[in-house]
């Protein structure tokens, strides 16, 4: 029965984006957050193999203390165990994928790590093959469907120029896009169960990772500023709607659309 290790990003709400008008920055105290759209699906698919195979899910997230609300959102869904590494500010893939590894050794080993194929917000789509190639193993990306049967895994991934079928012995990371599944929602008696459990904490010093730091700084981040032509065509006038249509025509080709 498979051990298997999900990892859960507290995203930002990207549809509901919070811009500082003065300097046109987003505002990430300001933005509403969740667990990730691929993200849920990775933890739905993990929870649908132990359904239907036996094993068990963990969930890893690393992130504000904030989090703890994803975390609770992961046992609601069916995970056994949740573990929260709280971390103050952002860290980019390189050191994520270190805390994914040395925790894979501390608290595994895991038969199968799951992934969102990118986080919502930051979209690198990176972590799977930096923690595939700390610990030695193969990595899946973009996959769509997923087969476990004995001590093999069997996915299919769309790398955009086509559907791609792969196989590999475990242990494995494989990334999922969205078309993987269609995540559950927790009834209301799975989340007044989950608020009976314990989210688990670890610390940077227990993986002994105390030193970790980021490679790549976040300078800013601007909304894009979409600026209007503001021309108004005036067709009020009936026998001025051919030279206001051929006007219009103009200003498309100008444009490039026609």
């Amino acid at each position: 029965m498979p051990n298997i290790l999900v990892g859960v990003k507290y995203s930002l709400q990207v549809e509901n984006l919070a811009i500082d008008p003065k300097t046109t920055m987003v505002s990430e105290d300001e933005t509403p957050k969740q667990m990730g759209d691929m993200d849920k699906r990775a933890l739905e698919e993990a929870i649908r193999i132990r359904e239907k195979i036996g094993g068990s899910v963990t969930a890893l997230c690393v992130g504000p203390s904030e989090a703890t609300k994803i975390m609770m959102e992961a046992y609601a869904m069916g995970a056994n165990e949740a573990y929260l590494l709280p971390i103050t500010g952002n860290l980019d893939t390189d050191a994520i994928a270190k805390i994914f590894a040395e925790f894979y050794k501390k608290k595994g080993p895991f038969d199968l790590i799951i992934l969102g194929a990118s986080s919502t917000d930051s979209f690198t789509a990176t972590l799977g093959a930096r923690i595939a190639n700390l610990l030695g193993i193969p990595v899946l990306p973009f996959v769509k469907k997923l087969e476990l049967a004995d001590d093999e895994v069997t996915v299919e991934s769309d790398l955009g120029d086509g559907t791609y079928t792969f196989k590999a012995k475990l242990p494995v990371v494989v990334t999922v896009t969205l078309e993987i599944n269609e995540p559950r929602i927790p009834t209301l008696k799975d989340i007044l169960k989950a608020k009976r459990k314990k989210i688990n904490e670890i610390k940077l010093e227990d993986l002994g990772l105390g030193d970790l730091a980021s490679k790549v700084r976040v300078i800013d981040v601007k909304a894009y500023e979409e600026k209007r032509k503001q021309i108004i065509l005036d067709a009020t006038d009936p026998s001025k709607i051919g030279e206001v249509i051929d006007q219009l025509i103009n200003y498309l080709k100008e444009e490039g659309v026609l």
